[in-house]
């Protein structure tokens, strides 16, 4: 099945049964509701490093440089992914959220 018949397959039900207007709207909704997800979840991340260290990433790589274990280098590694990651979906959020042609 190609991808755009299964996913207006999925997608129609929703539609029937009146909860969106058509595929279209429906399809970004469910789109922006995952993207949402993910920067939630990364957030979670983020902030659970910053609770647990009482400081920001910069502060942090400050002051680890030179002296970071391994444990520590692991904590850093994560929290700046999740921060990147934070990031990169914001920006893919706005770009699907400004988008016209989904709608």
């Amino acid at each position: 099945m190609k991808t755009k018949k299964m996913i207006s397959h999925l997608i129609k039900p929703l539609v029937l049964t009146g909860m969106y207007k058509n595929e279209d709207v429906a399809l970004k909704d469910i789109i922006i509701t995952h993207i949402k997800k993910k920067i939630e979840a990364y957030k979670k991340t983020i902030r659970f490093f910053e609770r647990k260290y009482k400081k920001d990433i910069d502060a942090f790589t400050k002051d680890i440089r030179n002296k970071a274990t391994p444990e520590l280098e692991d904590d850093w590694m994560e929290w700046k992914g999740a921060i990147e990651m934070e990031k990169e979906w914001s920006v893919a959020l706005r770009e699907v959220v400004e988008s016209d042609s989904l709608v």
